[in-house]
């Protein structure tokens, strides 16, 4: 769902970031630097802000705090980074329904789509209401293990996977009390609209507009070819119940958080309560950012022959 965002009148920007990639403290200080002509007020992860220290002889000292304490008192998120990171910070907010705009120092960038040229004057269309709003669900995975119940969030998607073997794995698959079919393979995707083209895409699934209120289920490496991906409505519960020759195998959880449960795992999939809220230019839609990132109709043999 969109709506326009209206900033509040003294607003507040947290700033995180993949603080692995050399290019996130450089632009974290130009941020800063923005934020500061304009008097904005700011919080940034301590570990970005040691590295401005370093690598930009500034000291954030002030404004610098844990990772995880960033999101709680701003009023927007800053992700510096790709999608993987969009995704780090997604986790970190957690519940807390923080908006999140995201800063391309990736590849694709289909959730962090500001690129480092135009973040200035994208800060000064954010101030001024030019954004838009959109709420992104939620998936969540419970399953048991070690005699209690456990819990995994993510805004792309679920996988359960063999976990390294080379062996396959069987995954009896039920779409609330039905039976779905067994997939047999190296593993299966749970995914979100939002989470369509990321893993989903790769495994052939599907491409789905994100205001779709949909659950894609793809098959990894299906052993038996007539076995197909497919969608239900996020109303329903999933139950993948996993079985293989080996100890364990895997969920994995937005390709962060990771467990090895013991087999047979049975893992239940289902819409969360919370959802996870992007801040988006109001003239960049969806099938535009498709077409962009994807480039859709680029005919490449043209641009050799120039």
């Amino acid at each position: 769902m969109k709506k326009k965002f209206t900033p509040p009148r003294d607003i507040s920007i947290g700033i995180l970031g993949n603080a692995g990639k050399s290019s996130t403290c450089e632009t974290a200080y130009e941020l800063i630097r923005i934020l500061e002509e304009r008097k904005i007020s700011f919080v940034v992860q301590d570990d970005i802000a040691g590295q401005m220290k370093v690598k930009c002889g500034y000291d954030a000292k002030e404004a610098s705090i844990p990772r995880s304490e960033v999101p709680r008192g701003v009023d927007v998120v800053v992700s510096l980074g790709g999608d993987g990171t969009i995704l780090q910070t997604a986790a970190t907010v957690g519940d807390l329904g923080k908006p999140i705009l995201g800063v391309n120092l990736g590849k694709l960038g289909f959730l962090a789509e500001l690129n480092l040229d135009e973040l200035k004057n994208s800060i000064d269309e954010l101030f001024k209401g030019k954004f838009n709003l959109e709420e992104r669900t939620v998936l969540e995975a419970s399953f048991e293990d070690e005699g209690r119940t456990d819990r995994m969030f993510a805004l792309n998607d679920i996988v359960v996977d063999k976990a390294g073997a080379s062996r396959m794995i069987d995954m009896e698959t039920y779409v609330d009390s039905e039976y779905l079919i067994t997939y047999r393979g190296d593993g299966i995707v749970l995914s979100t609209p939002t989470g369509s083209t990321g893993y989903c895409l790769s495994t052939g699934g599907p491409i789905i507009a994100p205001e779709s209120r949909v659950i894609a289920i793809s098959p990894i490496s299906p052993h038996t070819l007539s076995a197909r991906p497919v969608i239900v409505p996020d109303s329903c519960q999933i139950r993948v119940v996993a079985h293989s020759t080996l100890k364990h195998v895997m969920i994995i959880a937005d390709g962060q958080a990771s467990r090895l449960l013991p087999q047979p795992a049975e893992i239940r999939v289902s819409l969360a309560s919370r959802k996870i809220v992007l801040l988006r230019k109001s003239k960049n839609g969806f099938f535009n950012l498709l077409r962009t990132k994807l480039m859709w109709g680029v005919d490449i043999r043209s641009e050799d022959r120039e």
